[in-house]
């Protein structure tokens, strides 16, 4: 996805200290008791979800994203945001609004061996970022138009920083791949990609010690298919050209983890996973493996034998749990003889962990090989982790990656677990200037421990790092300053504190991973957030209450919207269903059958409403989308539950695809607009359809005059009728009339999807919600 420099609005993170944080990785924003029981809810969710959100509305009915599709649909954003700067009313310059303090997913952590206080971070999908003071501060070190999903960094001797693009683990949804391996000689200022652009996504990155022309990358591939692309390569000039020293043992396996023995870089040691999945889920084989060289990593041995767990087929049991999955490795830098592994199973549980005192050679279980503090941290998605860190200055001081942070003093017989940094941990790193202070990268920021990572000592968090991914997000009609929106693994989230102040910090009041959030337009002191799976609460001002979207099958983002009258609101499962939001009368109801195709025809994860439209000016007036493509409407949603009846919608030009919102015309009734999901392939099938007539006849307004890109969302200007906006997964776009015509809104938005989009009536501020880069505004002041 690399293309043509734009210029950008620098975001810097510009507070010069973090506080030590406490045991609560989601801050509360004061003593209300609405907000601590919605915290007190909070629970890691399994990033399956997020992954399958994000990708089965966008693959194909076989299981793919075309990687053409995607090139050619950036290739067409870029070409708009050019024409876009050509003109002073479609020219407009996008800056971030934050939240920067909840932080987001971090992949990777490298410190930097030249330079003092110098750290780098590559995360989940916000791009890469530097610190110059040892992670107080960080800014942008990373084109906002490469791609922004990250899988590894890596710093040579000369402080020449290498990037993995692609998030390797295929949970978080993390369904943009990257470009191969880049390079920058200038501290991130530019970068040069060195190739392996269709790996798609990078597991780990080592360099040499005695050379920093030899560079090893381990490649796991993509998601979905099967291109020879898996494998760890090595460069021996510096990235000119790569030698693909391990070719895994089947079409599905990609190399994840690979560790170099600094005292013998002769010896180095790397792991396999063979993973793949179809249009209907996920595949396992037996090719997960450990490889061991003893010439530098030009040729490798399989070494995987026993005690290390086998990859067998077991009458009665699912390969999910009889075969090996994902494997972390490390050596130690101070006893060149002492190495660990840590191992799961295909379906993420532990495994066992293992030590070699003979750098690698054989293997001994250190511990039972199931159960246990490492089964915990596991959360039952080990693959999410799957790393081990020995400290560099003592073989027996050990760390392992998983919900929480597991430290062991004792080569890995006993294990404490950390409370205080946030969950999901993923790259940990010792600064190398300064004796006892350990970096460490996980789902809510970035942290550093100046008490040699102890898992039970203090902590401090970086305070600004704009990267949080967001689903949903709303804003109040009385006050743009008040916001509130869902974000992956940091909760339901809000621009306001307690006594109603807004300083630019933002407050978790719904843990869990935060979904569609809302503010009632007619009053911003109610509001509403929801967890995974329609886990919905209301709030008048701190004072909450639950209201759980009812169903079996209810979306990761179940759709959740207003009435014309905003006491009420609409949650969609596979049904949808109404509640009234007074005090003593807030109970759901349903008011339709089943109105999905069920879990098929494609994936056992369908089956949802998925989208829900309505209007201010017909209070009876509900529509209703699915992720099959499926559109509905009532006429009458404000009757008695039993007697609400529903309409399906047919038409030529509904492609068949997940409905990501419904807009209805906030003045006519009879006009609303459709979005929908998925890259287009072959098939001209629209993204963006349009009604006049109340959803009897619907035509197409995008054609191929936008890029053939997911639209998940789009808005009416609140004053203007003919103007449509819409946020996809390469860019905000804008018509004056009603699709005729489309340009860009701005060039300089990061390349990561927009899943929300908001123009309040009465403000000239578009604000666009993020799936990893946080939030944005622009001004339309000077539009025509």
């Amino acid at each position: 996805m690399a293309l043509r420099k734009i210029p950008v609005v620098p975001i810097v993170a510009a507070v010069a200290l973090a506080a030590l944080v406490g045991p609560s990785s989601l801050s509360a924003d004061g003593p209300g008791a609405g907000a601590s029981a919605a915290l007190a809810e909070t629970s890691t969710a399994n990033p399956v979800g997020a992954e399958e959100w994000m990708y089965l509305q966008r693959a194909n009915a076989d299981g793919s994203i075309p990687a053409a599709a995607v090139d050619q649909a950036i290739a067409q954003s870029n070409q708009l945001g050019v024409a876009a700067k050509g003109s002073p009313s479609t020219d407009q310059v996008w800056s971030g609004l934050g939240p920067s303090n909840i932080g987001g997913r971090i992949r990777d952590v490298a410190a930097d061996p030249t330079t003092k206080d110098v750290v780098y971070i590559a995360t989940g999908t916000g791009g890469l970022w530097r610190s110059k003071d040892g992670g107080a501060t960080f800014a942008t070190a990373w084109d906002d138009q490469l791609p922004q999903s990250m899988g590894a960094v890596a710093v040579d001797s000369r402080g020449v920083v290498w990037a993995g693009t692609g998030e390797p683990d295929h949970g978080g949804g993390s369904a943009y791949y990257g470009k191969g391996i880049y390079k920058s000689a200038d501290d991130g200022a530019t970068w040069t990609n060195l190739g392996l652009r269709d790996g798609d996504t990078i597991g780990q990155i080592v360099i040499d010690p005695r050379n920093d022309n030899r560079v090893f990358v381990a490649v796991m591939g993509a998601l979905h298919d099967t291109q020879p692309t898996r494998g760890l390569f090595m460069t021996e000039n510096g990235g000119q050209s790569w030698t693909r020293v391990i070719v895994p043992g089947s079409a599905s396996t990609g190399a994840i983890d690979v560790s170099i023995n600094q005292k013998n870089p002769d010896i180095m040691l790397a792991t396999t996973w063979d993973k793949i999945r179809d249009e209907k889920s996920r595949i396992y084989g037996k090719h997960s493996y450990l490889y061991r060289s003893t010439d530098g990593g030009r040729t490798w041995t399989n070494i995987h034998r026993p005690p290390l767990p086998q990859s067998v087929d077991v009458e009665g049991q699912p390969n999910t749990a009889t075969y090996v999955g994902r494997m972390g490795v490390d050596f130690s830098d101070s006893d060149p003889n002492r190495a660990y592994l840590i191992s799961s199973t295909a379906g993420g549980n532990f495994n066992g962990f293992f030590t070699s005192a003979d750098a690698g050679a054989t293997w001994t279980a250190v511990g039972p090989t199931s159960g246990g503090t490492l089964q915990s941290i596991s959360g039952g998605f080990a693959w999410w982790f799957g790393r081990v860190y020995v400290d560099p200055a003592d073989p027996q001081h050990v760390f392992v990656a998983g919900v929480s942070l597991a430290e062991s003093k004792d080569g890995g017989l006993t294990w404490t677990t950390s409370q205080t940094p946030h969950a999901d941990q993923h790259g940990l790193e010792w600064d190398p200037f300064t004796p006892g202070k350990v970096f460490l990268g996980n789902d809510g920021g970035f942290y550093w421990s100046t008490q040699n990572g102890a898992a039970r000592g203090l902590w401090a968090k970086t305070p600004h790092l704009p990267v949080t991914q967001f689903y949903a997000m709303d804003v109040s009609m009385q006050d743009s300053r008040r916001l509130n929106a869902g974000s992956q693994d940091n909760g339901s989230l809000k621009s306001w504190a307690a006594d109603n102040t807004v300083n630019g910090d933002w407050f978790g009041f719904v843990g869990g991973d935060g979904m569609m959030n809302r503010i009632d337009p007619a009053n911003d002191r109610k509001y509403y957030g929801c967890s995974q799976n329609g886990g919905c609460r209301g709030f008048v001002d701190n004072t909450g209450y639950s209201m759980t979207i009812p169903g079996a099958r209810k979306n990761w983002v179940a759709p959740l919207e207003f009435a014309a009258d905003t006491r009420y609101l609409f949650g969609g499962s596979e049904y949808v269903s109404r509640i009234n939001t007074d005090a003593g009368q807030r109970v759901w109801q349903r008011i339709s059958p089943d109105l999905t195709e069920g879990t098929e025809p494609r994936a056992p994860g369908f089956g949802t409403v998925t989208a829900l439209g309505t209007t201010p000016a017909d209070a009876n007036l509900v529509y209703a989308g699915t992720d099959s493509g499926l559109m509905w409407v009532s006429r009458n949603a404000m009757a008695a539950p039993d007697q609400v009846t529903w309409e399906k919608l047919q038409s030529p030009v509904f492609p068949g695809r997940w409905v990501t919102r419904i807009t209805v015309d906030p003045q006519d009734p009879q006009v609303a607009w459709a979005s929908f999901s998925g890259w287009r392939s072959g098939d001209g099938y629209p993204h963006l359809v349009m009604t006049r007539d109340g959803g009897r006849t619907w035509a197409d307004i995008a054609g191929k005059k936008i890029p053939q890109a997911p639209v998940n969302d789009v808005i009416r200007h609140p004053s203007k009728k003919s103007w449509l906006f819409i946020a996809t997964d390469v860019g905000v776009f804008r018509t004056t009339n009603l699709g005729k015509t489309w340009v860009k809104v701005g060039a300089n938005l990061p390349l990561v999807p927009i899943n929300d989009i908001d123009l309040p009536a009465g403000s000239s501020t578009l604000y666009a919600a993020t799936y990893g880069r946080s939030i944005w505004t622009t001004s339309l002041a000077d539009a025509d």
